[in-house]
Formats: structure tokens, C-alpha cells, sequence
């Protein structure tokens, strides 16, 4: 997991809470990637990175947002992951809004075919903290981020049909 294809990824945010900091980590600092989510409704952005110490990774789930589409408030469901410590999430995509998203095609490699290739930037913020996952009562708040980063959309698998029997 690389941001190679988006030279200028960037993740800023705000953290307040069970972790208190300021995130800002730039394409040389983090590792990025981006997927259309297996159910093939809307996409899934991932970042890491360090804050001190420590090891986070910021997962964004959006699920209503097609390939190659940009909008308006759109809800976005967040995972922090501090590894060594724990997992935190909005659990759902009601408690966090992206203000704004669009996303750019990248040029695909001459003679490779699909997936399709794009950079994504988004703005937004949390209402309601972001709570620990499992036995833990800690909860971050992430007041606002701001991120640029990479998707690959696989394209619709081809219908399978039975084998071809030649003979």
C-alpha cells in the first residue's frame, strides 16, 4: 500500500478525546489505498500513518458514492485503528459528513486494462465521536479532516456460466 499513483496524498485532522492530536501527514509519510467496497456499493479509503509514537490507521467508508462521482454531504462511516491499543467507529454513516468529495481520473498505464484509476479529496467532519470497539468506553472526536488520496474501481465481474464443454 503505497500513495504512488497520488504524489500529493495528504491526510489533516483533528482528534480530540481518548487521543488528542493534530494529524497531518503527507505522501511521504503515509501509506494509502482505495477500493470499491465488496458489495460494489460505494468505496472505501484507507490511510496510515504515525502521530508521535503511535500507529493509526483512518479508514472512510462511503457508501453512497459511485465511481468517478463528486458531491455534497454525503454521510461517511469512519474507523480509526491505533494499533497496539484498540478500535474505534462511528458504527453506521449518520454520525460523520463529508462537505465535500470529488474524485479525478488517473491515467491508466498504456496496454494495462481496468481497474480505473482516481484520486479522491474530501472535507468533512464528526458530530458524535467515533467510540471504542469491544470492552473499551474511550471515544475520540474527530472535529474535522481533510484528505487526498487514491481509488482502484475493479470493474462488474463477468457473469460465470456453466464450463464449455468441447468434444
Amino acid at each position: 500500500m503505497s500513495c504512488v499513483d497520488v504524489p500529493t496524498a495528504y491526510v489533516d485532522a483533528r482528534l480530540q478525546g481518548a487521543l488528542d492530536a493534530a494529524v497531518h501527514w503527507v505522501a511521504e509519510d503515509l501509506a494509502c489505498d482505495g477500493m470499491n467496497r465488496p458489495d460494489r456499493r460505494g468505496l472505501r479509503v484507507t490511510f496510515k500513518g504515525s502521530v508521535g509514537e503511535e500507529h493509526l490507521t483512518l479508514l472512510f467508508g462511503i457508501p453512497a458514492l459511485a465511481e468517478g462521482a463528486s458531491a455534497r454531504h454525503v454521510p461517511v462511516n469512519v474507523t480509526l485503528i491505533r494499533e497496539g491499543v484498540g478500535f474505534y467507529g462511528t458504527q453506521g454513516d449518520d454520525k460523520c459528513t463529508l462537505d465535500e468529495v470529488s474524485q479525478t481520473s488517473l491515467p491508466t498505464p498504456e496496454g494495462e486494462r481496468p481497474p480505473h484509476r482516481w484520486q479522491i479529496e474530501a472535507h468533512g467532519f464528526c458530530m458524535e465521536p467515533i467510540r471504542a470497539l469491544g470492552a473499551g468506553q474511550d471515544a475520540i472526536l474527530i472535529t474535522r479532516f481533510d484528505f487526498r488520496g487514491q481509488l482502484l474501481w475493479e470493474p462488474e465481474p463477468l457473469p460465470s456460466g456453466p464450463p464449455l464443454v468441447i468434444g
